[in-house]
């Protein structure tokens, strides 16, 4: 039986002179027949072409629905959560989420505070009960829909249950 051609290696040939180990090492980083992967020659896109058009279309929906509630209150524009006045760039809420036509549908679009929009997606719901705006919110949801209302209480329920 012939061994490894390596010094000190007394292990099977198993190919071109090299045992099993030697020959594994010979192609990971460093040995004399490693090959590094070739990178992709295009990275992929972050958003697809369709999506890009889609965003595009949504900034000018926002653009132009910031502008209407202008024009409707007075050159103001309040908060759907907090009912407090928006003084910069208002972030806009989907109420319906942002998936099809929900996304770039004028009437599931409510203007917000960043502030509160952040708070109200990344908070634990007891804590968001306990904020100031929150009970004023729901208010205006159920006006706005009921049966986003109660998928909000329904939330609330299972906070509860644990």
């Amino acid at each position: 039986m012939k061994t490894c051609i390596i010094d000190g290696c007394s292990s099977p040939q198993f190919g071109g002179g090299f045992c099993k180990y030697h020959g594994y090492m010979r192609r990971m980083k460093g040995g004399d027949l490693y090959k590094p992967k070739s990178r992709l020659k295009s990275p992929i896109p972050k958003e697809s072409k369709t999506r890009k058009k889609e965003r595009l279309r949504y900034t000018e929906v926002c653009e132009r629905l910031t502008q209407e509630i202008k024009d409707a209150n007075n050159g103001k524009i309040y908060c759907f959560f907090s009912g407090l006045e928006i003084t910069g760039k208002p972030t806009f809420h989907h109420l319906k989420g942002r998936i099809g036509d929900y996304y770039v549908d004028k009437e599931w679009l409510v203007p917000a505070i960043n502030e509160y929009h952040l708070a109200y997606h990344f908070t634990p719901i007891e804590k968001l009960m306990e904020e100031f705006w929150y009970l004023n919110f729901l208010a205006k949801l159920k006006l706005k829909d009921t049966q986003l209302y109660y998928k909000e209480l329904k939330k609330q329920e299972k906070a509860e249950l644990f």
